[in-house]
């Protein structure tokens, strides 16, 4: 339906506006039928009272239709049907007047189901409407986020082939490295975009990330525990956020125990003065050497390029201490409303 028809026959607001043009609608029915009583031959005592019904029901809802339809009979029986002026009852009158509450209360019903139905298509068209264009939205999202993960692998790629030029034997291992990190960050991406999880809280999302970090790294016999706030992110930021996660969490599974040694690791976000996040990622591993403990992430080389990429993009500061294990801060603003 076009809108300015949509608008023109939208039906009444409110009981009181309702009723009172159902009361309209049978007065100037009734004046109708007087006006031209003198030109239709006996036995029309309904003609008008039928569209005013219509009309009340259509525009005011099914109440107002009763009302309308409830005033239509008292006064066609009143004022048009004999003995005149009287509310006198006969057969033919009582059948008269059954017919005419039977074609009513019809045509209330259908008018009442047709508007809702009309309701219900408009409700429907709104969220279908909706649905696309959260699906275009959605699609640009992905779009610049795929874009933006094609960057950083090959931003991560050419860093690594700088590393294998200066030291071929570790070819092995850096590709291997390379591989855990596409590996993670192709997870996080489709639990991210996963419509089934966008649903989640940011802490779910989270546990998620840190399992598959854990998944990834074999690292079975390294107990992490979560505990992180709901907070506000933009997905695109979460995005980020959780590449981070992975990042940190994987450094620490990698350089923080000696193969198969138990050890615990800490992850806690919570939230700070002027609506800053602070992300905090603790192990109690070997700690970092005393020549490199005043660096922010666990050892020079890639990882810290990818540590510092990922906070710039949050807007944040890194800090990291190894004095006992490694405890990694980052610190950075909350999403807006």
């Amino acid at each position: 339906m076009h809108p300015v028809w949509r608008t023109l026959f939208r039906p009444v607001r409110g009981k009181l506006a309702a009723y009172s043009l159902a009361m309209a609608f049978a007065f100037v029915a009734t004046v109708v039928r007087h006006a031209v009583d003198h030109l239709l031959p006996p036995g029309f005592p309904f003609l008008t009272y039928f569209p005013a019904v219509i009309l009340a029901a259509f525009l005011g809802g099914r109440g107002a239709g009763a009302v309308c339809g409830v005033l239509s009979l008292m006064a066609s029986w009143f004022y048009f049907i004999a003995p005149y002026n009287s509310f006198g009852l006969s057969g033919p009158v009582a059948v008269a007047l059954l017919f005419f509450t039977a074609v009513v209360v019809v045509d209330i019903l259908l008018i009442d189901g047709l508007t809702k139905r009309q309701a219900r298509l408009e409700e429907s068209q709104r969220k279908l409407a909706a649905m696309a264009d959260q699906q275009t939205l959605l699609f640009k999202e992905l779009q610049h986020r795929v874009a933006n993960n094609l960057a950083s692998v090959s931003s991560m790629l050419r860093l690594q082939r700088r590393q294998i030029e200066r030291d071929p034997a570790s070819a092995a291992r850096i590709l291997e490295s390379a591989d855990n990190r596409i590996e993670l960050m192709g997870r996080v991406h489709r639990q991210l975009y996963d419509p089934a999880a966008r649903e989640l809280s940011l802490p779910d999302q989270i546990k998620n990330v840190v399992s598959h970090a854990q998944e990834v790294a074999d690292a079975s016999h390294v107990v992490i525990e979560v505990n992180a706030i709901e907070a506000r992110m933009a997905v695109d930021r979460m995005m980020t956020l959780m590449l981070l996660v992975t990042e940190v969490i994987n450094n620490s599974l990698k350089h923080a125990f000696e193969a198969g040694m138990p050890g615990e690791v800490q992850l806690t976000l919570d939230r700070v003065a002027n609506r800053r996040l602070r992300l905090t990622i603790a192990d109690n591993g070997k700690g970092l050497d005393p020549a490199s403990a005043n660096e922010p992430p666990r050892h020079r080389g890639l990882g810290t390029t990818i540590i510092r990429g990922f906070v710039s993009q949050l807007g944040g500061e890194v800090s990291t201490d190894g004095t006992r294990g490694v405890t990694t801060v980052v610190e950075f603003p909350e999403d807006v409303d």
